[in-house]
Parts: C-alpha cells; structure tokens; sequence
C-alpha cells in the first residue's frame, strides 16, 4: 500500500474509514484523498495494489485512518470531509485492533456510515 501519513503509528487506538473502488477509478479517487491530506484535512491514508476477488473482479481499498476510534467526533468529521470530496455511499470503519486480531465478517465493523 502506498500511504501518506503525517508521523502517523497504528496502534490499538487507530482505526479507518475504507472506501473501496474499481481499479479504473482509483486513480481519480486516490487524487481527491491526496488533496485532502494535502490540506490538512485528513490524517493520514493508504490505497492498495489491486485487490482479486472473484465475485468484484479488482477492486483497491483506500483506508483513511484516525488515531482513536473512541473519539466519535473525530470519526464524524473525518467521515465528513469524506462525505465532502464526493464519497456519499455508505462506507465502514474498522479498527485496527481488530484488523490485527483477524476480524472478518459481517460484524468486522465497528460503524457503517
């Protein structure tokens, strides 16, 4: 994954919105994510290689990352300017607590928005 953090560390507090995209969108999508970072908008984010699955075909994910998914204001502004630079479709949040512990399924994530 490619990211863009500001001294950035994952740890049991962090945790991301994760916006999934069509590989032939992702440039244009990882663009406006880059633009928000670049103007302080937003913490700190990644988007991976292609993801190969046989029911979506390549997809990538864009996680954009927060530093305590306790703070729900910060989750909903950060959802905000999400909702701001065009990702208006529901989108989950995942923390990495339980990313590392393998979480998976329908109850792998802790909001959907």
């Amino acid at each position: 994954m490619s990211p863009i953090c500001k001294n950035f560390i994952s740890g049991d507090m962090t945790g991301k919105w994760c916006i999934f995209v069509p590989r032939a969108e992702v440039d244009a999508v990882w663009d406006k994510i880059k633009d928000a970072l670049e103007h302080n908008q937003l913490l700190c984010a990644k988007v991976s290689t292609a993801l190969h699955s046989m029911a979506h075909g390549s997809i990538h994910v864009i996680c954009v990352y927060t530093d305590n998914w306790a703070n729900v204001e910060d989750l909903m502004h950060v959802r905000d300017v999400l909702r701001t630079v065009g990702f208006t479709e529901e989108l989950g949040y995942k923390r990495d607590v339980d990313t590392r512990n393998g979480r998976t399924g329908p109850d792998e994530w802790y909001l959907r928005m």
